[in-house]
């Protein structure tokens, strides 16, 4: 098996005579956590959109653990084992904590939606899946409604959903968007002790997240990236600090 996770050579987007991405290239070995910055309409979530198949790139190539997934749409992407949290997963608040990761991995196993119902009894999903609220400290809420959590706890939740397949690649879109100091610094805490379970590309505009976590940067302006590499010489590049001026937002 290939230690590079992921592999993004030359991905270009045009929409109209707007061009999104601009022949980015990323690289990913197992187990790193790679933040990707950049300020308004840099293209970090065209190029996350082309990473999960929701676009299809115009150019360019994109391999998983060795496998070319260009073309293929995201569930099959997702079945040979990449997630995008907060994005491709969505709570039921009806349902219990247990049943939404008990789902969760039925989906993942292939199993038809028809027999959801039975998700939240079923001993093959409800043992994985209370493993999972236990890593994620959800555990002793596990039969509550979903409903009920706070925002941060949902946000823990959707987590625990994309990580219900053992993704090799899980895509983090903003993963701390809307939480407060303490909630953030919890998941920043939480994102830090799944270093050994899977690979992730972190979308992020909190940049003192990004560099506390990441292993390498990399930064899109315009659609194209200007620098890559490790987080102390990102934060001291003159054109990465130029492109930030007044605007540390995402897009």
């Amino acid at each position: 098996m290939t230690d590079e996770v992921l592999q993004a050579v030359d991905l270009t987007k045009r929409f109209g005579g707007v061009v999104a991405c601009d022949r980015v290239s990323l690289s990913l070995p197992r187990g790193e956590i790679h933040g990707l910055i950049g300020p308004n309409g840099a293209g970090k979530t065209t190029l996350l959109n082309l990473l999960s198949g929701e676009l299809s790139a115009d150019a360019g190539s994109i391999l998983l653990t060795g496998r070319d997934i260009t073309r293929l749409p995201p569930h099959r992407r997702a079945r040979l084992g990449l997630a995008r949290s907060f994005q491709i997963t969505s709570i039921f608040p009806s349902m219990s904590l247990l049943e939404n990761v008990s789902l969760a991995i039925q989906a993942h196993a292939g199993s038809s939606f028809h027999f959801f119902t039975d998700a939240g009894s079923d001993p093959a999903l409800v043992e994985p899946a209370m493993l999972l609220l236990e890593e994620m400290g959800l555990a002793e809420r596990a039969g509550l409604p979903a409903a009920r959590l706070a925002h941060g706890q949902k946000r823990v939740l959707e987590l625990a959903m994309a990580l219900a397949g053992d993704p090799e690649l899980l895509l983090l879109d903003e993963p701390l968007a809307g939480l407060g100091p303490e909630e953030g610094r919890s998941m920043v805490e939480l994102l830090a002790a799944l270093r050994q379970r899977t690979t992730m590309l972190l979308v992020e505009h909190d940049m003192d997240a990004v560099f506390t976590l990441a292993d390498r940067v990399t930064v899109l302006v315009y659609g194209r990236v200007i620098a890559s590499g490790d987080p102390d010489v990102i934060r001291r590049d003159p054109e990465v600090r130029a492109a930030y001026l007044g605007e540390e937002g995402a897009d």
